[in-house]
């Protein structure tokens, strides 16, 4: 098969599938599973066979699965701290029909699909089927996320897109060298638990794009490191470099998300509005400390308010029947706020800001809006 002939196949379904997906055709479960389908039976009897190297086969298959079970484990794991919420889909004969089944007939006829077409080796064929595998994925969660909004648009941005792309990197490499059965088996568990549980963790949305993104990662080091075992000790400087760097840019990560998702006990926040201009401006990024105590005349607080987060500063506090009241203001503003701040509502103190930092952020949000 000559190479200009398995990349124009490839640019053809890349083009159908882009089409299908702009048009909404693939939010349809059974339609997308008949188009892999028969892309799939299309290519299988045009291209000649992908023959796979078997060796280590069985050990990559037990691997990828244990990596699939620890991938569900640790979000139930993190559930354990941020909590879970029923599944919105029970599972029923119902769902079985109109999730599980095409889902999994899309998985299998996607893998299939992609090892076949690495017959071709040459990068802009793998570039081509990672796109390919890409827009399959994101056909199993379109419908799932509302992009007129800025979260749901950076949800999927994130947590479908990007990720999606980072998988299929992944997925491509294990096709190429070990075949498509354990790459099966992985998507198989990693999609298809949340329609089997009944109950979900309610991860924070920027945690799942990060350990979405990472894994593929850690997979890819650990299959590299453990089966390089021929060049293992010339390799061995650059696999500690590896995990290292990988190591450090996790951790900084984490304390982004940590700070970011403003559930531990340092949060930060933009400033959406010009209420406090002379002490925080429009644009201004604010580090607080989720405090409730040593709350005093003068401090610059965070609270809740119609589950609007809102920056004042305190000016007066009063303790009535027990209950400690503050009294805010903003500063830009001429009067005080109409109703005071308790123990429930108050979030943190703000501790210091960065100036002008969310302004990039801000102009999204509003665009949005």
């Amino acid at each position: 098969m000559k190479q200009n002939r398995i990349i124009t196949i490839e640019i053809i379904i890349s083009i159908l599938l882009l089409i299908c997906t702009l048009t909404h055709i693939t939010q349809y479960k059974y339609i997308t599973a008949a188009l892999v389908t028969l892309l799939t039976v299309i290519v299988s009897n045009t291209v000649q066979n992908n023959i796979t190297s078997q060796t280590n086969a069985k050990k990559i298959l037990a691997i990828i699965t244990t990596f699939a079970i620890i991938y569900v484990a640790l979000y139930y794991t993190l559930g354990m701290y941020v909590g879970f919420a029923h599944s919105t889909i029970k599972l029923s004969i119902e769902t079985i029909f109109k999730y599980i089944i095409p889902i999994t007939i899309i998985i299998i006829g996607e893998e299939l699909l992609r090892n076949k077409l690495l017959v071709e080796k040459s990068k802009k064929s793998k570039i081509l089927i990672i796109i390919i595998g890409t827009m399959i994925d994101i056909s199993i969660y379109q419908g799932l996320y509302n992009l007129k909004n800025l979260e749901g648009f950076l949800a999927f941005i994130g947590l479908i897109l990007l990720a999606s792309i980072a998988n299929n990197i992944f997925y491509t490499y294990v096709s190429e060298k070990y075949g498509a059965k354990s790459i099966i088996i992985y998507k198989l568990i990693t999609i298809l638990y949340p329609y089997i549980f009944p109950i979900i963790p309610q991860v924070y949305t920027y945690f799942r794009i990060f350990i979405r993104m990472l894994y593929p990662l850690i997979m890819y080091l650990y299959i590299d490191k453990y089966f390089d075992l021929d060049n293992y000790q010339q390799s061995r400087i650059e696999n500690r470099k590896q995990i290292a760097s990988t190591t450090i840019v996790s951790i900084i990560m984490i304390i982004v998300i940590c700070l970011v998702s403003c559930r531990f006990v340092i949060g930060v926040l933009v400033i959406g509005s010009n209420s406090m201009s002379g002490s925080l401006e429009k644009g201004d990024v604010i580090f607080y400390k989720s405090e409730k105590k040593d709350i005093k005349d003068g401090d610059i607080i965070v609270f809740k308010r119609d589950d609007i987060k809102i920056v004042h500063r305190v000016i007066s506090t009063k303790n009535v029947n027990n209950e400690i009241r503050y009294y805010t203001k903003g500063d830009a503003n001429k009067t005080k706020d109409e109703s005071y701040v308790t123990k429930e509502t108050l979030v943190g103190k703000v501790l210091f800001k960065v100036k002008y930092m969310g302004i990039p952020s801000l102009w999204i949000r509003e665009k949005f809006e």
